[in-house]
């Protein structure tokens, strides 16, 4: 009996489009990633010339080790801060303390901003000479800051920043998932004399355990490709000694800047991802495998 393989003539525009515009594009920069080209003129294959200038030269190297290494703690921040917050503040609306919905709004309208103007605003009020922070606290009485100017401040006003404007689509998510939970098995617990306790430790947490590994895998994903805020706040040098230097800032600089040999390249630059992909691939992958350990079956 033939098969009938309508579904193909159904599926094939799209495949063909996201073939055409995303696998196409990705293994390009992988081939640039073995060339030297600045984007124009002739294009130069160098071999591994690019992953160990990455990894070994005096100049670069440590860039992007400290970039690396802000976009780890960041993560680090995602998966022991923000979401955790973002899961607690969902459980306050869901348990309905007092002035929920109002707290609720003011929570959820930041998210509608675009993370720009957030930034723009923030530079406003944590400009250390006419910022609005300062100035409160010099009619106050109490030291000034320097703010994003200062090492020990920067980064910590970085995730703050980000927990206001972007925390309100993970705890609307917590929260969906919370209020679809059966009211028929919620009354039957307050009924068997649960506390609320139980309730959230016995029902609530196991069902909202696929929300939260979909929240950290795609949060896992932003945190390592984070390029908007740090960028705004800190400028194309990563800030003040490189506290908000990212990856992304790295390929940037060192793609359409001035990079290492003053002009741009787009093959150095497409090295930058690939590392950064296989980077990302690895976190993912072993946070996946984690993560299905917990994975509850309803």
């Amino acid at each position: 009996m033939k098969k009938n393989r309508n579904y193909l003539l159904f599926i094939s525009p799209a495949f063909i489009l996201y073939t055409i515009f995303v696998i196409l594009p990705i293994l390009y920069v992988f081939y640039l990633g073995f060339t030297d080209w600045a984007g124009v003129g002739e294009m130069h294959f160098v071999g591994l010339k690019n992953f160990i200038t990455i990894f070994t030269d005096p100049r670069f190297a440590p860039e992007f080790r400290n970039a690396l290494k802000n976009n780890l703690k960041y993560l680090l921040c995602v998966w022991f801060v923000i979401t955790p917050f973002q899961y607690f503040i969902a459980y306050m609306f869901f348990i309905k303390i007092p002035a929920y919905k109002y707290i609720k709004f003011m929570v959820f309208l930041p998210y509608v901003i675009s993370s720009t103007i957030v930034s723009f605003f923030a530079m406003l009020v944590f400009d250390p000479n006419i910022g609005f922070l300062n100035n409160i606290l010099s009619t106050l009485g109490m030291k000034k800051g320097a703010w994003f100017g200062d090492v020990n401040w920067s980064f910590k006003l970085l995730i703050l920043i980000i927990i206001w404007q972007s925390a309100g689509s993970g705890i609307m998510i917590f929260y969906s998932n919370f209020i679809s939970t059966s009211k028929d098995v919620m009354d039957a617990s307050r009924v068997d004399g649960c506390t609320e306790w139980q309730r959230f430790i016995y029902i609530l947490f196991p069902l909202s355990l696929p929300s939260c590994a979909s929240i950290i895998s795609m949060s896992t994903i932003w945190a390592l490709a984070i390029f908007d805020y740090p960028f705004i706040l800190g400028g194309s040098k990563g800030g003040v000694s490189g506290s908000l230097d990212f990856v992304n800032i790295v390929f940037y600089r060192y793609t359409f800047g001035s990079g290492l040999n003053a002009k741009s390249d787009l093959g150095f630059g497409s090295s930058i991802c690939v590392v950064m992909f296989v980077v990302m691939f690895i976190i993912t992958y072993l946070q996946s495998r984690i993560l299905k350990r917990f994975e509850y079956d309803t």
